[in-house]
């Protein structure tokens, strides 16, 4: 009788949380400069529509967040170090004193760009090589990846894998061909 109550407990929950997904999905879908910067943080692998409407409605939109330093220290990711006067020298760490919803909200999403996305995955087995907790990596990749979340908002750019800045000939080459496939009259 028990474990039949708590299927039924179960399948109610699983409905409630399908009716508030289908919901955030139709306010993000109402305005459509909300729903086109949503669509390229999308371009994220890994990354979800509750994980960014959680992350756009605990920063408001990143809208008083200033520089990344500061969004680091809002969700708890900020490193600090334990020592007690001059005699203890503690390990880093991070401080978990920020938004614990965002720190939430990027766990899976973490998990997924470790193993999909080539650059947070390099970065991820370098920093786990010289770690002896994988945990350490995971929340580095979490730290990247609300970063990374920030910058594409705030530029309104599409994320794309394997980007590399072109150098500055490179830069000059291409403003060169797209000045030449201009019609002027």
């Amino acid at each position: 009788m028990i474990l039949r109550s708590n299927s039924k407990l179960i399948k109610e929950i699983d409905k409630q949380i399908a009716t508030v997904k289908v919901e955030i999905e139709n306010l993000i879908n109402k305005d459509e400069h909300l729903k086109s910067k949503v669509d390229k943080l999308l371009s994220i692998k890994g990354v979800g529509v509750l994980t960014v409407a959680t992350i756009i409605a605990e920063t408001l939109g990143f809208q008083f967040v200033k520089n990344v330093k500061q969004l680091a220290s809002y969700a708890g990711y900020d490193v600090v170090q334990r020592e007690s006067g001059t005699s203890i020298k503690g390990k880093t760490k991070i401080s978990k004193k920020g938004n614990r919803y965002i720190r939430n909200a990027l766990y899976f999403p973490a998990m997924v760009a470790c193993r999909y996305n080539e650059s947070l995955k390099n970065t991820y087995i370098r920093i786990i090589e010289k770690k002896p907790s994988k945990m350490v990596g995971q929340i580095a990749i979490q730290r990247k990846l609300l970063i990374l979340l920030y910058t594409l908002w705030k530029k309104d750019e599409m994320f794309i894998e394997n980007y590399q800045k072109n150098s500055s000939t490179d830069a000059c080459e291409a403003t060169r061909d797209r000045i030449n496939q201009i019609d002027l009259p």
